[in-house]
């Protein structure tokens, strides 16, 4: 992972998921991956695993940097409506599910049509409860990280493509979790001033009174969590 070049929120994020996971014969499914490029699957790949599944809404590219890896194979889809029947050990949702019923590339993830003025506000609690629907056994991982904090980004038209996930947001998360038999384990958040040098920070980092340290034009405070079967 020492040759990766990581940038912004991927300095932490990566870390993140790379110390949690093993056992190179496991399968592994990266979810909103297709082109590579930000590290995620680079790191996947330079530690070893061999069984991994990508997945996106949009198809992979001819110049993706991980078309055609020895292994991997790439599953074009709506992840909600996602096959269930194949199940993994370990799934990766980096920086994903924010965008799940928003825009994207100047289309709705909820529906693939440009201009449909239409929002899935949670969306993402469906996005999060499908995924953990793909775990294997009780000892598998999903592994999610998300933007800490209280704003919306959305394109210069006014679609909005990003959620923040505030401390009342996390609750909701988290609620939806236990309602449906999965617990959180390994919960950190990370806090940067200029999403180069990061550090963790505990969770009072979420109190109101904390966000003037908030950048509200691009995530530096992020969450992480990764999640079991209970």
């Amino acid at each position: 992972m020492n040759d990766i070049e990581l940038q912004g929120t991927k300095l932490v994020e990566i870390p993140y998921f790379a110390s949690q996971i093993d056992k190179l014969d496991k399968s592994v499914l990266i979810i909103g991956e297709c082109r590579g490029g930000e590290g995620v699957s680079e790191t996947i790949r330079e530690l070893g695993f061999t069984d991994v599944t990508t997945t996106d809404i949009r198809e992979m590219p001819e110049d993706s940097i991980i078309k055609g890896i020895p292994g991997w194979k790439h599953i074009t889809a709506d992840f909600v409506k996602l096959d269930e029947t194949t199940k993994y050990d370990f799934i990766l949702a980096i920086s994903v599910f924010e965008h799940f019923g928003f825009w994207f590339f100047g289309a709705n993830l909820a529906t693939r049509q440009e201009g449909a003025d239409l929002c899935r506000w949670n969306h993402d609690l469906v996005g999060i409860i499908k995924a953990c629907k793909l775990l294997k056994d009780a000892d598998s991982k999903l592994m999610i990280t998300l933007p800490a904090g209280p704003f919306m980004n959305y394109e210069e038209t006014g679609e909005p493509w990003l959620r923040g996930y505030d401390y009342r947001r996390q609750g909701i998360v988290k609620a939806e979790l236990a309602k449906n038999g999965y617990k959180i384990d390994n919960e950190k958040f990370f806090f940067s001033p200029d999403c180069q040098g990061w550090k963790e920070v505990g969770p009072e980092i979420n109190s109101p009174e904390n966000y003037k340290a908030y950048n509200p034009f691009t995530p530096n405070v992020i969450w992480g969590f990764t999640v079991k079967k209970a």
